[in-house]
């Protein structure tokens, strides 16, 4: 079996990223299957965690990391520019390695993974819930316009996916959410080890792990705690990651919570 993942890098550890190397090391270590990887940002730098040696990437190049912090006039004719060539560049890329299966993790890749001719067979999986997967309420466009592109950009997302053979998310919770799409099968994300000890609940302590990114809701979860700490005073939130910690710590200390909020 050989299969391909299109993924835009790996040098940051983030948890696209952990899942995708978990996986591979996995189905190269244990299965045996032949796994490649193509890239389009992070040339020279090393993937953050580590792969089975078998595993080969492929780097093409394409750096989208060059068009951060640009203006959406200057950025868009260098976007569209990019996209061309990441499309050639792909398509030669599956008919070099002839995989059985292609995978993408719906970055830019996939507004033509479905246009590819190598023949293999087109996954998609998508490690975001439904709401987070692409949020336009902070781009500079007038209101008006970002609901136009914001809905567009929806139905053309939808038609793409709706060409996959399989649809993969990450829980039933998050399958409901893809109502439009009748192709959607779960799968969790594999745990990267076991606990050698399981909490006997002595501990008045709850943890919540993961970057300081509005995804992750932890601007919802610190209020939401203050509500808990009036009742419980004597239990503990911990927060571990990186990230926006600045802002974070701001809203707990407005909040009141520091005691219990750390």
């Amino acid at each position: 079996m050989k299969i391909a993942y299109c993924i835009p890098a790996l040098y940051y550890p983030s948890g696209m990223e952990r899942v995708l190397t978990l996986k591979a090391n996995y189905f190269a270590e244990v299965f045996g299957y032949e796994i490649h990887i193509i890239l389009t940002d992070g040339k020279d730098k090393k993937p953050y965690y580590e792969l089975h040696p078998s595993i080969t990437l492929h780097q093409l190049d394409i750096d989208y990391d060059e068009l951060n912090g640009m203006s959406f006039y200057k950025k868009l004719p260098k976007y569209i520019a990019k996209q061309g060539r990441f499309k050639k560049k792909l398509n030669e890329c599956l008919h070099q390695i002839r995989p059985d299966i292609t995978i993408s993790l719906l970055r830019r890749d996939i507004n033509f993974i479905n246009r590819m001719t190598d023949g293999s067979t087109k996954l998609g999986e998508i490690h975001f819930n439904k709401s987070n997967y692409r949020d336009f309420s902070n781009s500079r466009l007038p209101a008006f316009l970002r609901t136009i592109v914001s809905n567009y950009w929806r139905e053309q997302l939808y038609r793409q996916l709706r060409q996959l053979k399989r649809f993969i998310v990450l829980s039933h919770e998050d399958a409901q959410e893809w109502t439009e799409l009748d192709n959607v099968e779960v799968i969790h994300n594999p745990l990267p080890f076991f606990p050698d000890q399981i909490s006997d609940n002595s501990h008045k302590q709850v943890i919540a792990v993961g970057r300081y990114v509005p995804q992750k809701g932890f601007d919802r979860l610190i209020p939401a705690w203050q509500l808990v700490a009036r009742k419980h005073p004597d239990w503990i939130l911990r927060i571990y990651g990186d990230g926006m910690r600045e802002q974070l710590q701001q809203q707990i200390d407005s909040l009141g919570i520091t005691a219990s909020c750390i």
